[in-house]
């Protein structure tokens, strides 16, 4: 018997006294369940070896075994790392999951915002921003019973004030249609659950049996995991919103650089940039002078949304006039005079501030956005494609090298940096020896790893101090750790996976979007096209995160200089982890546009 059959939401349902079950279509549901096994595959993977982590007790000498809030905690946190990490993981993807089919993004962030208050309750995570090192967790005591602390009675005020601002009529909204999202790679959350597991995995090794000084780095790591995962999973609900609030900024900015190179003409509206720039540059300066971690992700930030910036507004029509206009040299500066401006910016900002290992990562990643930005002049200029992209990988191997000799003659000038190209060229005998503990403990590693709790954090010796590798281990010497715990050839797998990984984020943004400023159809009104702007935000953050990440491991094998920066998503640190978490965010999902109007 033949039974004809509709296809309603990825299932074949039978017409209507039809004796047969419904059958799922799996060609439809394919990516869905190939997200699904590789997220499932990394947890099958981690989970068991959180189980030999709480077998740690007490860590290294009993060290948790003196009472106390904290070392109770410690050894909680411990004993429950593992079924912690699984749920936060799953919470994760679950909101992944529904940012795709949400209606109200207000809603969804406020649901995001309670639910991870509540989970953090029960968990007992101690808050992020106390401002000390006293254990303020988000439940004032052990018992169940307990109230919620302060942060926890704001963050759920917070979450009811978008619940209602979700529920108040509003006509945009209702003429608004949701928009329609999908995933831009199948293991997206599969490799951040990778990341986020290994990196827990080697704090809470190293608290348990590292330098007692960092005996606590699994507790507070755990409050920023969970603060990094809140604010992934808010901007997954609101990643669309943002985009289209600063594409509509961006035009409204446009308008008005306009006006204002119309009243004071071309060299005024430059002079009143620059100047602004510099006495902002100022204040920045000494406010934050020994803030290193902060100013570190705000240069990074700055790069990454002004490179967006500029390839979101060289993607249009506009910037093809201004490719073929004037002559070669001039062509050339006023299409690349923008992104010189937000170059500068950094490069000024990271000396103010003396914070040298970012400005050596983000001189990487400016070589290969001017290397781009060159490449993608000449194809406008001249329409040819296999020349300007040649051009384009010669430019940035000729930066990398330059940047790599202006450090290595010229780094001398930063007393940090000084002591670093010490310790990088004669490790042995300078002042600063970590570099060559290091090199030992690397090479003296097994090439299947020590293994979590066999680990000589503290090497050999028979005294009862710590005198093996760095205490700073869990940020600039990260990789050298992958190493003692799980092997070399494990470590440059994971190294090599995360940088696929990270490709695999933005290489299908391509299909969502042109990158260009459009219009696009959004119910009875026009809107500005959200994902343009996001994906260039993707990929300016995968462009910089790679650098970080080659530029951390060069620095571990003794090829660069350290700079102080971690390995991204898996080092201790709750700025870098949870701006990493927030940009990741915007590239997981893409919005497909329903139709395309006219360009902006």
């Amino acid at each position: 018997m033949t039974v004809r059959s509709d296809t309603v939401a990825g299932l074949c349902v039978p017409q209507a006294g039809a004796a047969v079950r419904p059958r799922i279509d799996w060609a439809r549901h394919a990516p869905l369940v190939w997200e699904v096994l590789a997220f499932g595959a990394v947890v099958a993977l981690l989970w068991p070896l959180f189980d030999r982590v709480a077998e740690f007790g007490a860590g290294r000498d009993a060290r948790f075994a003196v009472g106390g809030a904290k070392n109770d905690a410690m050894r909680a946190v411990l004993a429950g790392a593992g079924v912690q990490w699984v749920g936060a993981m799953a919470l994760g993807y679950a909101f992944l999951l529904a940012s795709r089919r949400a209606r109200s993004p207000l809603a969804g962030a406020g649901i995001c915002v309670l639910v991870w208050t509540l989970a953090g309750w029960a968990a007992r995570v101690p808050w992020p921003f106390g401002g000390t090192r006293d254990f303020a967790p988000l439940r004032v005591d052990a018992a169940w019973q307990a109230g919620p602390a302060a942060p926890a009675l704001a963050l759920a005020a917070l979450g009811a004030l978008l619940l209602l601002a979700a529920a108040v009529p509003s006509k945009r909204r209702a003429q608004r249609p949701p928009p329609v999202q999908t995933m831009s790679t199948r293991i997206g959350m599969a490799g951040l659950a990778l990341a986020t597991g290994a990196g827990w995995l080697l704090l809470l090794d190293l608290s348990a049996h590292a330098h007692a000084v960092n005996r606590y780095l699994a507790l507070y790591h755990q409050g920023h995991l969970w603060f990094g995962m809140t604010v992934f999973s808010v901007l997954l609900f609101l990643r669309e919103p943002l985009g289209r609030s600063t594409g509509w900024l961006l035009s409204v900015s446009g308008d008005m650089a306009g006006r204002v190179v119309s009243l004071v003409g071309r060299a005024g509206a430059w002079a009143l940039v620059i100047g602004t720039a510099l006495a902002l540059l100022a204040v920045f300066g000494g406010a934050l002078a020994h803030q290193r971690q902060l100013t570190s992700e705000l240069g990074r930030i700055w790069l990454i949304v002004g490179g967006a910036w500029f390839f979101f507004l060289r993607g249009g029509p506009m910037a093809e006039r201004l490719a073929r206009s004037g002559g070669t040299l001039g062509s050339f500066w006023r299409y690349l005079a923008p992104l010189g401006f937000v170059v500068a910016v950094l490069v000024a900002a990271m000396l103010a501030t003396r914070d040298m290992g970012p400005l050596l990562i983000s001189g990487y990643a400016a070589g290969g956005f001017v290397a781009a930005t060159g490449a993608a002049w000449w194809h406008q200029r001249s329409g040819r494609l296999v020349l300007p992209a040649l051009a384009a990988v010669i430019i940035f191997a000729a930066w990398i090298g330059a940047v790599t000799l202006a450090l290595l003659q010229l780094g001398s000038v930063d007393s940090v940096a000084a002591a670093r190209l010490e310790s990088l060229a004669t490790p042995f005998s300078a002042a600063n020896d970590q570099l060559a503990l290091v090199t030992w403990f690397q090479r003296a590693a097994p090439a299947g790893g020590w293994g979590l709790g066999a680990v000589p954090w503290c090497g050999y010796a028979l005294s009862g101090g710590c005198s093996g590798i760095p205490a700073q281990v869990h940020s600039d010497y990260t990789f050298t750790a992958l190493v003692g715990v799980f092997g070399a050839p494990l470590a440059w797998a994971g190294t090599l996976a995360l940088a696929l990984w990270l490709h695999r984020l933005v290489r299908h943004h391509g299909r969502a979007t042109s990158g260009e400023p459009r219009l696009i159809a959004a119910g009875a009104r026009l809107a500005n096209d959200s994902q343009a702007l996001l994906s260039w935000v993707a990929v300016s953050w995968v462009v910089l995160t790679l650098c970080q990440l080659a530029v951390t491991v060069a620095g571990n094998q003794a090829v660069l200089p350290l700079t102080g920066v971690t390995f991204p998503l898996v080092s201790y640190g709750l700025t870098s982890l949870t701006v990493n978490l927030a940009l990741l965010a915007l590239c997981l999902n893409v919005t497909v546009t329903r139709a395309v109007v006219r360009d902006a």
